[in-house]
């Protein structure tokens, strides 16, 4: 079978796209259905043929033509959704060489840990860039919560717990292993996770997530990176 897609449908590449066009796409497909693919092949247009296509009234019908050439094709927003249309394909490529080709000198097996506090917007962030990460390097990934004593169930409001399920769900269906564990020490909370599942890479949100003020000010933080760094497990902090 044979099918095609726009990158800017890709679920994990929702953020990216966004920032760049403005525009959130709502059609969306699981980055699983990509890595099922037998070959990936980048179809390329340079934007002055796409724009040209487009006034030909070859992808929308003539009402749409104009509000689209004001907003989502924009010269400068389709030369950036290449870019990325292409470190895409890369990748794929990447993945083909890493499980087809014999190695003579086995490669450190990549392994990611994305840590999320309740904070909707920046959870689903980190998530996301987790799952490019994890994606680009073919490897496993999961996502860990840790719910202090100040987040149980009972002292947690409704919206914080919504958003917290919601972020748990999109990084199940994009392919991650979700834990949740109880524990008011955050950091041994993540360094135990980090040394169980062998992870290589932990992914942060900035320091203004509630758990990441707590690592700051008890000293945590540091005791978190001096941890990792003996267990040769970087520590990435994502915008």
């Amino acid at each position: 079978m044979i099918s095609a897609v726009n990158i800017q449908h890709i679920e994990s590449l929702n953020e990216d796209v966004k920032r760049i066009t403005g525009v959130d796409v709502s059609e969306r497909v699981p980055d699983s259905v990509l890595a099922q693919a037998d070959e990936v092949v980048n179809i390329d247009l340079t934007a002055a043929e796409l724009i040209t296509r487009l006034k030909e009234g070859k992808i929308y019908d003539a009402a749409k033509i104009e509000t689209a050439l004001n907003n989502f094709f924009k010269s400068d927003h389709i030369l950036q959704l290449r870019e990325l249309a292409l470190r895409e394909v890369a990748s794929q490529v990447e993945r083909k060489i890493e499980t087809e080709i014999p190695k003579n000198i086995a490669l450190r097996s990549e392994r990611f840990l994305a840590c999320i506090s309740t904070n909707s917007a920046n959870g689903k962030k980190i998530i996301r860039k987790t799952a490019r990460l994890a994606s680009y390097y073919n490897s496993k990934w999961y996502v860990l919560y840790v719910q202090t004593e100040r987040e149980s169930p009972t002292k947690i409001n409704l919206a914080d717990q919504r958003h917290l399920i919601n972020n748990l769900e999109l990084a199940t269906e994009l392919g991650a292993e979700v834990m949740k564990i109880v524990d008011n020490n955050v950091a041994n909370a993540i360094i135990e996770t980090a040394e169980q599942k062998g992870i290589t890479t932990i992914c942060l949100g900035k320091p203004h997530f509630g758990w990441m003020r707590l690592l700051l000010n008890t000293n945590l933080f540091n005791q978190l990176l001096n941890k990792m760094s003996t267990k040769d497990i970087d520590v990435v902090i994502l915008s």
